[in-house]
């Protein structure tokens, strides 16, 4: 997820900015792996006496031709990507448009993906992921551990939208939910086909309330476990007035799988 800024000086040719722009993308791609469609770039034109440089500093010597690449990347690549993507850079940029090496000043910044969001509000870690989930999905089987941020979109999924199809690859075969027993669908739950039966619709089915809703407040990610806080909105069968509750989620995880999870609920008012 590179974005790429790049300032050079006021008066090059259309011809020349584009060369500029698939120089440092065919780069990128070739060396750090960027998927080839993410593109994003800015590119910056100054006057002449607004670039301040020394000509002969750390390199050179530089002419007006001085070129800034400031890539800001939310993955670490490491050092030896980054060598071989400033020789492919350099290389590039003076075969077309024909920029000097010496004239070639890179700066990469490093920004956790929470710090990004490509559009809708949509946070980075959740872009992340989804396209992380996606490929695992085309590929079934292929993934034996998911990170946190997958799981953290995972579990945000299931109550925000009442979808498991996220989740349901991180449980482990041993996987157990544990409602209170004092609620009409209490016990213990084994088992992917469990959990998905029970996410498939209201919790306790339409025995139980006329009408359920609920609200992520939030999701917390602990040593081991993820806490997930509902604001729930229902109205009972049995009284047909309509309540407001929280409760509380717990999933435990293990090696990158979930292992557990369970419902600490007010018992009283039938919680889920």
């Amino acid at each position: 997820m590179p974005f790429v800024d790049i300032s050079l000086v006021r008066g090059k040719s259309p011809q020349y900015l584009h060369a500029v722009s698939r120089a440092v993308h065919d780069a990128l791609v070739s060396e750090l792996d960027m998927k080839p469609e993410d593109d994003f770039q800015l590119i910056h034109e100054f006057e002449r006496d607004a670039m301040v440089f020394p000509r002969e500093f750390r390199g050179g010597p530089r002419s007006d031709d001085w070129t800034v690449v400031r890539i800001t990347d939310g993955l670490e690549r490491g050092p030896q990507a980054k060598r071989r993507f400033y020789t492919a850079l350099v290389h590039l940029l003076d075969l077309d448009p024909g920029i000097r090496p010496a004239d070639v000043f890179v700066m990469m910044t490093l920004t956790p993906p929470e710090n990004f969001s490509f559009a809708d509000g949509v946070i980075g870690t959740d872009v992340v992921a989804v396209e992380a989930l996606d490929a695992a999905a085309d590929h079934p089987g292929s993934r034996q551990e998911y990170t946190k941020n997958e799981m953290a979109y995972a579990i945000t999924e299931l109550f925000a939208r009442r979808d498991s199809n996220r989740i349901l690859p991180m449980l482990r075969e041993d996987f157990v939910m544990s409602l209170p027993e004092s609620l009409p669908y209490g016990g213990d739950y084994t088992g992917r086909q469990a959990f998905e039966e029970f996410f498939a619709k209201t919790p306790g089915g339409a025995e139980v309330w006329d009408s359920f809703s609920s609200e992520v407040d939030q999701v917390i990610e602990g040593q081991g476990h993820f806490a997930v806080q509902l604001t729930n909105t229902a109205v009972p069968k049995a009284t047909g007035v309509p309540v407001v509750f929280h409760n509380l989620w717990l999933f435990e995880v293990a090696s990158g799988r979930v292992v557990r999870t369970r419902l600490y609920a007010d018992t009283a008012r039938v919680g889920g």
